[in-house]
Formats: structure tokens, sequence, C-alpha cells
């Protein structure tokens, strides 16, 4: 896996304000986006709106990326499950990197035996939580469900999304919880008006290859190619399971001469 860099959508973090995770006032420790060893430990550079409200990119800094988000107590609680994020991201980049198949197939499909997903799920929307600070606002019950590690009712409003990004893909960190996404058309009639159209943005995007990992409004699945994966949430993070996936292979297209939120792009087919 590849250096990545990155985009988010907002200013930065202070070291203290209010953990993303248990909503306590405290001293705030880095979140990694996604975990440290999931390949993100090399340069990273941020880019984001200005007050402005001007798109600008950042130089890259070694460390990879991370944001202040949680207090010492929800990071220690929460922190260990990094390890099965760990593990599937291990275990998918050596697939995608050394198959006979590689570059060729436009979906990974296979059975995992013997994981925990409630664990990989909660190690990714922790990280979330990090992108989306006013998650635990909107959908307390699911930041709960995340923190305390027991098996909960996944949410029905709010969905959990998987796919794989290739390696070599540009790495997007964007969080855009409550957000909305203004498209502009013409409708080609006499007058040629223009109509504009608005729904709710991703909340939430990690796309980090191995993985592009979504959290998103219940109405937007249809028009994303990841599968639903929420349903993790209804198991623990110590149950063990067997999985049988069927991640599409997506990708994001280039903006090389500044970020552009997730939301106003399309996903774009890829193989891996």
């Amino acid at each position: 896996m590849s250096e990545q860099e990155g985009f988010r959508p907002t200013g930065g973090r202070a070291k203290s304000g209010k953990c993303a995770l248990c909503g306590a006032l405290a001293r705030l420790t880095k979140a990694h986006v996604p975990p440290r060893a999931a390949f993100n430990n090399g340069s990273f550079s941020w880019g984001g709106t200005t007050a402005g409200s001007r798109l600008a990119h950042g130089r890259p800094r070694l460390g990879g990326a991370s944001l202040y988000a949680h207090c010492e107590t929800c990071r220690a609680a929460t922190s260990p499950w990094d390890d099965e994020y760990i593990r599937w991201a291990y275990t998918f980049a050596g697939n995608l990197l050394h198959s006979q198949w590689k570059g060729e197939r436009t979906h990974i499909e296979g059975k995992l035996s013997e994981v925990r997903p409630g664990r990989f799920i909660r190690s990714a929307l922790a990280g979330m939580t990090a992108l989306t600070p006013k998650l635990i606002d909107s959908h307390p019950d699911l930041v709960w469900a995340v923190r305390h590690g027991v098996a909960a009712p996944a949410p029905e409003g709010i969905r959990f999304l998987a796919a794989i990004a290739p390696d070599g893909a540009a790495a997007v960190l964007e969080g855009a919880h409550e957000g909305l996404a203004v498209k502009l058309s013409r409708d080609g009639g006499r007058d040629d008006e223009w109509t504009a159209a608005t729904t709710p943005t991703i909340s939430a995007v990690i796309h980090f290859p191995p993985f592009s990992l979504l959290l998103a409004d219940r109405q937007l699945v249809s028009a994303l190619p990841h599968a639903d994966c929420t349903d993790w949430l209804e198991l623990g993070v110590d149950d063990l399971a067997e999985v049988s996936l069927a991640l599409p292979v997506v990708d994001l297209p280039r903006t090389p001469d500044a970020p552009v939120p997730v939301s106003m792009l399309r996903f774009i087919d890829a193989r891996a």
C-alpha cells in the first residue's frame, strides 16, 4: 500500500474539547483514521475548506492521518478493537497484491472464517466519529453501541457500507454529517432553466486502501455501489463468525487541482 493523501472538510481540531465517543469535555487524544498499523503510517496531506470557504491542500506530513477526537478513557476502551481492522486490512491487501488475478477483478468474493465482524465495524465506526463529531448528538444509540462493544440492533436511518479500494488509489477521509449536497441541472426546455436538487451528504468516508467504507443516510444506499454491512453491529466485539463477502471494487475520480467533497463526486468502477 502506497503513501496517502486525503481530504478533510473542516478546520483544525483543538487538543481539548468534546469527546466524539462519550460527549465529555476532556483533553483529547489523537485518533488515527484508519488504525495506524493498517498502512496509515506514512506521509499524509490534509486538505479542506478554509474560513473563507476556499479549498486548499496542506503539506504532506509524516505520521499518517489523525485527528484529536477521543478522551483517554474512550481511546483505551476502543483502541484494542483495531486489531481486527488491521487483521482484515492485511488479509485483503495480501489478496490484492499477490493474487494471480491482480488487476482483473471487479469484485472481491470469499468467505472469512473465525473472524469478528462486530469488532471490525466498531473499529471503523470509532474512526468515523473522529471525522463526524456531531454523530453522538444525532445518533447516540449508534455511538453507544460502538463505545461499549456489545451486540446492538443495527440502526435503520443510517447505514455502514463497505467496498474495496484498489492498491494505488488515493486516500480520501471526509466527514460531512448532516450536510446537504446541492446539484444543479438544466431542464432542456425552451427556457432552459436551472433546477436544484438537494440530497444528504455522506456522513463519513474512509476511502483508504484496501477498504472503501462509508457511513450514509439510508436514502443514499441505492445510489452507492458499496455493500451494506450494518448488521455486523448485531454481533459483539468478541463474537466469532463466518462471513461471506462480495465486495465491489470502487474508486474516486482524481481531483488534482483542489479537493472535492465526495458527495459531489460519483464512485467509479475499478479493478483489483
